[in-house]
């Protein structure tokens, strides 16, 4: 199952970290334990892990965050994903939002 659907079914409102599979164990997709993002924000082509949507979920990681330096958010949700030898970068979506002012003279 893809990324975008795996979150679409089983993810709403979660912050999530993303993982690729290695000997022995996981690695992160980022280099830092506090790169996360709203699960919402991969399939609306935002955020960190916007780029990953259509890598196949290999699973779900547990991982304890003890003593490590900053936020390092302990309540995201670790998924373990596939990787890519070349990685397709998605450009970020822009808000749709109009800026309206009205001149009152």
């Amino acid at each position: 199952m893809k990324l975008g659907e795996f979150i679409e079914k089983f993810s709403h409102n979660n912050l999530i970290r993303l993982h690729y599979k290695e000997k022995g164990g996981n690695r992160l997709v980022l280099e830092d334990w506090n790169d996360v993002s709203m699960d919402w924000e991969v399939n609306k082509a935002k955020g960190n892990f916007r780029h990953y949507v259509n890598n196949e979920v290999l699973g779900l990681a547990s991982i304890l965050l003890y003593g490590t330096k900053g936020q390092s958010y302990p309540e995201a949700i670790n998924i373990v994903i596939e990787e890519l030898e070349n990685q397709p970068m998605i450009d970020e979506a822009e808000d749709d939002i109009t800026n309206m002012c009205e001149s009152v003279e």
